[in-house]
């Protein structure tokens, strides 16, 4: 992002201006809201959202379907037909542990997925080449004045001078 006073380049992260000492906060979150809007307009977000719910809720059912399906085969079949409880209550258990494992992936992906939803599109502003890192302490760059290069062409004339 560039300094509008300036003009300097400055990245997008800092408050001010390392040129001039402009706050470039309020500068930044204009640059954010005049940015073109990439979102689909509210009906068609509406209509996805609706949508991905449907799809979340059939899907859900299919997967509880087979998992209970899986359950009560194990149930079934090595407990009550073999009568092998304490194999297949293991076996049960180790099934059941690795669905909760999903589960929980599932979980926090969607948990992760729904924090970056709320963070601001910092990233989407301009950025400028990086700035020199200044070590703390160190004086900074020194800016010349507007005159100083000037001011040696000027000679003073006296009367009497010999020089």
């Amino acid at each position: 992002m560039y300094c509008p006073n300036c003009g300097k380049p400055n990245s997008a992260e800092q408050k001010f201006c390392r040129s001039c000492g402009l706050s470039l906060e309020k500068v930044a979150e204009s640059l954010a809201e005049q940015l073109p809007a990439v979102d689909l307009d509210k009906k068609l977000q509406d209509r996805k959202r609706r949508v991905d719910r449907w799809l979340n809720i059939t899907g859900g059912t299919a997967i509880s379907i087979v998992v209970g399906s899986v359950l009560w085969g194990i149930i079934y079949e090595i407990i009550i037909v073999k009568g092998k409880v304490l194999g297949g209550s293991i076996f049960l258990a180790v099934v059941v542990g690795l669905i909760l494992v999903a589960l929980l992936a599932v979980y926090r992906d969607t948990l992760e997925k729904a924090s970056t939803k709320r963070k601001l599109p910092q990233s989407t502003l301009p950025q400028a080449e990086e700035t020199a890192r200044l070590l703390p302490g160190s004086p900074g760059e020194v800016m010349s004045s507007v005159t100083e290069g000037t001011t040696e062409l000027l000679t003073i004339e006296r009367k009497g001078d010999t020089q």
